[in-house]
């Protein structure tokens, strides 16, 4: 019998033995490694879901009041024009109320020898009350345009466009603005009636609902509802504004008046400001 053995087979390429593994494969991950750069199911770089988009800073009442001051101090001709335009027409509004109050105050009205009151000497008390409540009227949807007005140019200067004066003036959405002042004002109105203090709460919640009437063309009753959730979510900072605008504001008066050309704007874009940051919305550097 032979002593003969086969030589032993030669191993495969590669450097391995038989059930070795593959060589490597791209950096990152071996066999079911996860993904370079997050596991599986992770949130993608840069943000989480639903999260402020990448470098979005978040909003502080120091950031608010310097935005408005030098958006202020970068509009300032525009700005100071359009306060001035504004204060002169509600003179002239002010004025034709007054011709048309002191007429009927001042017409010797006295009660006659039958104990019936003669006006005679004056004008008619139907026509006197018509004039009024058509001013009133008058002055309210000019006040909501003005209001809108601002808005719109303020909402403006935190996507990069100037301030202009004539922008105010503009009669856009005129519908959905007066409606929704009307019930905000009613609804503040009947929470006055429930003890006050509900009728402050509904004030400060629905103060957003013309920048989204304005910004977003919502119906009155959803910008509504859109100012409340945006005024719930964000209460803090709500708060902290309101506060600081009725101190700038009230400075603004202390400066025999002419502070609010200034204190006015700076409180306008700041609130423009507030109003994009807390819905999410990117502002012009």
């Amino acid at each position: 019998m032979s002593n003969y053995q086969p030589p032993a087979p030669p191993p495969p390429p590669g450097g391995g033995g038989y059930g070795a593994p593959p060589p490597a494969g791209p950096p990152g991950g071996g066999y079911g490694g996860p993904p370079a750069g997050g596991g599986f199911g992770g949130p993608p770089a840069g943000g989480g879901f639903g999260g402020p988009p990448a470098g979005a800073q978040p909003w502080d009442v120091g950031s608010a009041v310097g935005y408005g001051w030098a958006k202020f101090q970068q509009n300032m001709g525009q700005m100071i024009l359009a306060s001035l335009a504004i204060f002169a027409a509600f003179a002239v509004f002010t004025l034709l109320y007054l011709f048309a109050i002191i007429p009927a105050s001042s017409s010797g009205c006295e009660v006659d020898d039958f104990g019936n009151l003669d006006c005679s000497d004056g004008w008619p008390f139907f026509l006197t009350f018509g004039i009024v409540a058509f001013l009133g009227v008058l002055f309210f949807v000019f006040a909501q345009v003005i209001g809108a007005g601002l808005i719109r140019e303020a909402l403006g200067v935190t996507e990069g466009r100037p301030f202009t004066t004539a922008g105010v003036f503009k009669f856009q959405n005129i519908g959905n603005v007066i409606v929704t002042a009307l019930l905000v004002g009613a609804g503040t109105f009947i929470g006055y009636l429930l003890c006050f203090i509900p009728g402050i709460i509904f004030a400060f919640l629905s103060m957003y609902s013309l920048f989204f009437v304005v910004d977003k063309n919502l119906s009155p009753v959803d910008a509504i509802k859109a100012s409340i959730d945006l005024t719930k979510n964000n209460v803090g900072s709500a708060i902290i504004w309101y506060l600081v605008a009725v101190v700038i504001i009230f400075v603004g008066e202390l400066a025999c008046f002419v502070g609010l050309l200034a204190a006015i704007p700076v409180v306008l874009v700041g609130s423009a400001f507030t109003y994009k940051k807390l819905s999410g919305q990117p502002v012009a550097p």
